[in-house]
């Protein structure tokens, strides 16, 4: 029992390792895209999404045919376990399985492995093509979510009599339900004008506006991260609605800071997942006047 246990624990160690290097792997590369995203065109952009895809693709092919145990990583490659929960170790040499064990007492170092991945291979059989597995299944599925959906184009069938809207029917609204009162509506405006989140400064009727959807014109962001950082801070506090992205996008509230289309859905997602990772300069100012809106 004493002898499996410590066994888990070298393998958990090694697992931790291979955890933060893939990490950090992934979190650098969705950062350079998005920095692509920001600035290429549409179409640019989707050629060069399908092209990344097709090379990590042939990249992970080349890691299998090499090292067909890889198999198993990939296939559980959403485990933050997989070396001890999958059937990993069981595919192990005898041999492997020795070196293993044998590296309870040893260092890894993360500056020698981004200087050199394979430094540890001898030591840990494969450990740079396990790295290398896991991060390239989850780029290669990050990078497919990001290829934009295009609905196929089909004829508008004429309404039918019982689907034409009366004169007294009324569209669905989308809103921020945000229910703020003057002085956190107030704190809120000087914190979208200190953090300079707009191209141009906005009052508190502005502010009230925005929120009621009521806007006759859309604002231009000065920074798309951060305008997302700060209703994305509104809602982790529950200020306003979890669907703040769709009611942006349905009421073409704001306009992206580079190209100056209409803020989507998706590109505030997106912009939402980089923040998580990175938060945008500016974000102290935001996170300091939300927290005095709560004190209110």
């Amino acid at each position: 029992m004493e002898a499996t246990e410590k066994m888990q624990t070298t393998y958990n160690r090694i697992q931790s390792f291979i955890n933060s290097a893939t990490s950090k792997l992934l979190n650098n590369e969705k950062s350079l895209y998005y920095i692509k995203k920001e600035y290429w065109e549409d179409d640019t952009l989707e050629t060069h999404i399908k092209n990344e895809i097709f090379t990590y693709s042939s990249n992970l092919v080349e890691l299998h045919r090499k090292h067909p145990i890889l198999h198993t990583i990939t296939r559980y490659h959403d485990l933050k376990n997989v070396l001890w929960e999958s059937t990993f170790i069981e595919e192990l040499s005898p041999d492997e399985k020795k070196k293993y064990i044998a590296t309870e007492n040893l260092y890894l170092d993360f500056q020698r492995f981004e200087d050199d991945n394979t430094i540890y291979d001898e030591l840990i059989p494969y450990f740079s093509s396990i790295v290398s597995s896991i991060f390239l299944i989850n780029y290669i599925s990050f990078l497919k979510d990001q290829i934009p959906t295009k609905e196929p184009s089909t004829p508008t069938p004429l309404p039918t009599e019982t689907e034409i809207k009366t004169d007294t029917e009324v569209e669905t609204k989308y809103t921020f339900e945000a229910n703020f009162s003057p002085l956190q509506v107030e704190i809120l405006t000087n914190c979208i004008n200190e953090a300079r989140i707009l191209t141009k400064e906005i009052t508190n009727e502005t502010l009230n506006d925005i929120f009621s959807c009521t806007i006759k014109e859309p604002f231009k962001a000065r920074n798309n991260r951060l305008l997302v950082y700060f209703f994305s801070t509104l809602d982790d506090h529950s200020l306003i609605t979890r669907n703040w992205q769709s009611v942006i996008d349905k009421n073409n509230l704001f306009l992206s800071s580079s190209k100056g289309n209409p803020l989507k859905q998706s590109d505030l997602s997106s912009a939402n997942s980089e923040i998580k990772i990175t938060p945008p300069i500016g974000s102290e100012i935001i996170d300091k006047y939300i927290k005095e809106v709560k004190k209110h």
